[in-house]
């Protein structure tokens, strides 16, 4: 049996975290995003930030540009952020909290905003019958998109309150010292007792 060293073990979690962000990267060109957002999506999900602009662009093996581009449109989208950190003078950046529900939000908002266009559309111009029943159409599924999202965001909003509150007793207990027994309060002062009455006699 071959004996698997500590070199073997972190290079294949390298492996794993490098195609992690490489299978990101597929998922979000499918979705309509460039690659290199994708792989960007990756590195802050694992690493979470902040990372400077030099180090991603290190990391990428892709040109200052081409990551300056996809980290502003990653901040337009809500997934990061850029932060300042004293004494630097260059662009540092870190994962939202929350960027998901962020993410979420900004759906909701546009599919309700072109059920407002559709209405402005049909008050303000008559159409034919096809046109104006194309759009309702499409009207229908922005509204009933954006309220199944809702029901969604509300539902994770509610589970990270819950993980929240469960992990708060958990840090407390990890990080309280243990506590003495109920007696031993007593104990300590049957001991201190007994002391001063030795001292006086």
């Amino acid at each position: 049996m071959v004996a698997v060293t500590q070199q073997d073990k972190a290079k294949a979690a390298l492996e794993a975290r490098e195609l992690f962000i490489e299978r990101n990267a597929i998922q979000a060109e499918t979705s309509g995003l460039p690659r290199i957002a994708g792989r960007l999506i990756g590195i802050f999900l694992l690493d979470g930030g902040p990372i400077s602009f030099a180090e991603l662009a290190e990391r990428m093996q892709a040109s200052r540009a081409s990551v300056s581009t996809n980290t502003r449109l990653l901040e337009r989208l809500g997934i990061i952020e850029r932060v300042a950190m004293r004494g630097e003078r260059q662009d540092f950046f870190s994962l939202r909290a929350n960027p998901f529900l962020i993410v979420l939000e900004q759906s909701i908002a546009d599919c309700q905003r072109f059920t407002t266009y559709v209405d402005e559309l049909l008050a303000a111009s008559p159409l034919p019958a096809e046109a104006t029943a194309r759009l309702q159409q499409a009207q229908d599924f922005h509204a009933v998109t954006a309220q199944t999202l809702q029901e969604l965001l509300a539902k994770l909003a509610e589970r990270q309150k819950q993980t929240a509150a469960q992990a708060v007793p958990a840090k407390r207990k990890a990080g309280a010292p243990a506590s003495a027994p109920a007696s031993a309060p007593k104990a300590r002062k049957a001991r201190s007792t007994a002391a001063r009455r030795t001292t006086k006699d």
